[in-house]
């Protein structure tokens, strides 16, 4: 999925993709050296969670 960087820190990169959706995923998934403003093609593999939607209960 082709999508623009729009900020990165050490641990994530916030990326705007084509269909207007922002996703949050970790540096370790985008090609190395990679500045915001560019525009990369993240693998979207359907085994990697993307977010985890379950609820957890500290109390």
């Amino acid at each position: 999925m082709v999508g623009r960087i729009i900020d990165l820190n050490s641990t994530d990169a916030f990326i705007n993709f084509e269909d207007g959706t922002t996703m949050d995923i970790n540096v370790s998934r985008i090609p190395k050296n990679s500045r915001i403003g560019d525009v990369i093609d993240v693998e979207m593999s359907p085994h990697i969670p993307l977010a985890n939607d379950k609820l957890v209960d500290f109390f």
